[in-house]
């Protein structure tokens, strides 16, 4: 399994190819923390496994990059 942040249960995201890393927020419990903006093949040392998430995120990038492709050949 890659450790990439897109794998990561602390990745939020945000668009097609980015998101944001809420390890803080949620370790500290502190909500109002910095919440930095990372790509989705990002990682690093804080890496958990976020398990069926995984496939949620595959689906909503999937399903977002084809609306966007739509959207494209519309114009």
């Amino acid at each position: 399994m890659k450790t990439t942040c897109l794998n990561c249960r602390f990745y939020k995201i945000q668009d097609v190819e980015s998101g944001l890393c809420r390890e803080e927020a949620l370790t500290s419990k502190n909500h109002d923390a910095e919440k930095p903006v990372v790509k989705a093949s990002h990682c690093c040392d804080q890496w958990v496994d976020c398990g069926q998430t995984y496939y949620i995120r595959l689906g909503w990038i999937k399903k977002n990059s084809e609306n966007g492709e739509k959207e494209e050949q519309a114009q």
